[in-house]
């Protein structure tokens, strides 16, 4: 959480002019592919091994349910009722494949935009995230890396059109959001955040876009599915 807030600090800090647009990509299964696992032992004793986003969202979701955990992320919590939950494999990347469909897209930084990677791993991981967009050739000083630490990328989002308003007209100066994701949850709650936010009318500018691309692995091959707000 420290790591978050220092970037929010950051961010907040730059000139408003001239960035109106944010390019947001996650990061497992959108900018790379890793054989990165996560090993849990319930309280009860059993075991499981979880070998892709969609096994840990599966598995998480039902542990939660099962032990009347509510929220977004229920890492944390489950771990303080004894849940041993091992994501120590995300601190590095580990056997990576590059997702080229969104690394050409990354590799070219628009005027007027900012460019960010916004995983939902822990903040040990940044680095090893950075050295790996210099090992394929990606300028790292031209993007930011936000670990959120599984809180929810709506919210920070959502904040940081927020922290971005203009004296003149009370409305935010991002006017465009290209958020490039893999995982439906976060999809589902970027929309709710972003897209359908009645907190977020008033400082809306009149042209806002929230354009979400979501990666798709189909056979083995990435495919991209535009979603518009």
């Amino acid at each position: 959480m420290k790591l978050l807030l220092e970037n929010w600090r950051q961010f907040i800090s730059e000139e408003i002019e001239p960035i109106t647009t944010l390019r947001i990509f996650d990061f497992d299964e959108t900018i790379a592919h890793t054989r990165s696992e996560t090993r849990v032992k319930a309280p009860d004793g059993s075991e499981a091994t979880l070998r892709d986003q969609k096994e840990f969202e599966e598995y998480m979701n039902a542990a939660a349910a099962k032990e009347g955990v509510e929220a977004f992320d229920a890492v944390d919590a489950l771990m303080e009722l004894g849940y041993q939950i091992d994501l120590s494999d995300f601190s590095i990347v580990k056997d990576p494949d590059e997702i080229t469909i969104i690394t050409d897209i990354l590799r070219n930084f628009p005027e007027n935009s900012k460019t960010y990677i916004m995983t939902a791993r822990r903040g040990n991981s940044i680095s090893a995230i950075i050295d790996y967009l210099d090992e394929i050739g990606i300028d790292a000083g031209e993007v930011r890396v936000i670990a959120t630490q599984g809180d929810s990328k709506g919210d920070v989002m959502a904040t940081m059109m927020a922290q971005k308003i203009m004296k003149d007209t009370g409305k935010s100066n991002i006017n465009k959001i290209e958020y490039y994701e893999d995982s439906q949850k976060n999809i589902d709650d970027v929309l709710l955040k972003v897209c359908n936010s009645e907190q977020l009318m008033d400082i809306k500018p009149s042209d806002f876009e929230l354009i979400i691309y979501k990666v798709a692995n189909i056979g083995g091959e990435y495919k991209l599915e535009k979603i518009a707000c």
